[in-house]
């Protein structure tokens, strides 16, 4: 069925800001007198949300501090150390073009999310985005996809979630939506297939050329 909702997941779908992320949690760890961690643990830490994350990494004394320090650091972070991932502006040129519906569902908070949405110049191709402190319930809860539903007034049948986590996946299963991952983001393949998504693409060009098949 062509779909005509589509929902996106942020960082590790549409966009990259591992080494910011990075940056931000050794800055923050450095300034309470913690070790510092590799890339690769932060970077698959990331996609519970900036709540769920910082618990990871300091202990419960400090995670009111050091959540305050990582979020103002971050935002200045941002600055040449996000991108787009290969195909996102593509596949999202194409969404509007076509006059599908296209949000964002995000565990990020509100203002580091729409800051990252006017660097990368995508506004104009987004209906809407929902960030994590903008609902009661984070993913993998469907709140926001469930909201998003709602808000447009479309059927589950014609809404398709697209993430690069496992729990993208369980997000989009609870909503009672399909869903679509590509292992771009912090899970691995086989945590993906095991999640059991409606398709694994390798990359949003796949993505692109379902719709340019009107397959999806």
């Amino acid at each position: 069925m062509k779909k005509k909702l589509f929902i996106f997941d942020f960082d590790g779908t549409l966009m990259d800001a591992y080494q910011a992320i990075w940056e931000t949690l050794l800055y923050t760890l450095n300034k309470l007198g913690y070790p510092p961690v590799d890339f690769e643990t932060a970077k698959r830490a990331v996609g519970h949300g900036d709540k769920n994350y910082i618990p990871r990494f300091f202990r419960p004394e400090d995670v009111e501090q050091a959540s305050k320090i990582y979020r103002e650091y971050h935002l200045k972070s941002l600055d040449g150390r996000v991108k787009l991932l290969p195909g996102a502006k593509e596949l999202l040129k194409k969404l509007k073009e076509d006059g599908r519906l296209v949000a964002i569902a995000s565990n990020r908070p509100f203002e580091s999310g729409d800051l990252i949405i006017k660097k990368l110049g995508i506004k104009e191709y987004l209906d809407t985005a929902i960030f994590g402190d903008q609902v009661n319930n984070q993913k993998p809860d469907p709140e926001m996809v469930l909201k998003l539903l709602d808000l447009f007034q479309v059927e589950k049948e014609k809404a398709v979630f697209i993430g690069d986590m496992d729990i993208d996946v369980y997000t989009g299963k609870k909503a009672g939506v399909d869903t679509i991952v590509v292992p771009t983001g912090s899970s691995t393949i086989e945590e993906l297939k095991k999640a059991n998504p409606s398709m694994l693409c390798n990359s949003l060009f796949d993505v692109l050329e379902l719709v340019n098949k009107n397959l999806i």
